[in-house]
């Protein structure tokens, strides 16, 4: 009996045709420029799940100080590298309050992981995509 046969053609399952991406808001949509949890919940809901395949999106303004000064267009700004998971201590995914997964210093680690898979040269569209 062939364990491993390496001489026949992978089947390859393509049952999944397409993702669709749904939007959630975090519970505490007040003021989350205090400290404190962040918590996004996801009901109960008939559809299948695919972590690896989401993702965060950060909307808001860039202010110069307490007094929400903003800036202007032809003030120069530099952020750094991966600069939104920077400001976060801690990332839980958690499952029916089970936890399956905890990132501590998300900005550091996923700097980490950017740097080992994509090239360094940032002028093109993969280096873009690290912050």
């Amino acid at each position: 009996m062939d364990i491993l046969n390496i001489n026949e053609k992978p089947e390859i399952d393509q049952l999944i045709e397409k993702y669709v991406y749904h939007s959630y808001e975090p519970i505490t949509s007040t003021d989350l420029n205090r400290p404190g949890e962040i918590r996004i919940n996801i009901e109960t809901q008939d559809m299948s799940l695919h972590p690896s395949k989401s993702y965060l999106v950060f909307d808001g303004k860039l202010v110069k100080n307490a007094d929400d000064a903003v800036y202007d267009n032809a003030d120069i700004i530099t952020l750094t590298s991966n600069a939104m998971m920077h400001r976060l201590n801690n990332l839980k995914y958690q499952l029916s309050g089970q936890e399956i997964e905890s990132l501590f210093h998300p900005g550091q680690a996923t700097t980490m992981l950017g740097l080992l898979k994509f090239p360094d040269d940032f002028q093109k569209i993969t280096g873009l995509n690290q912050l």
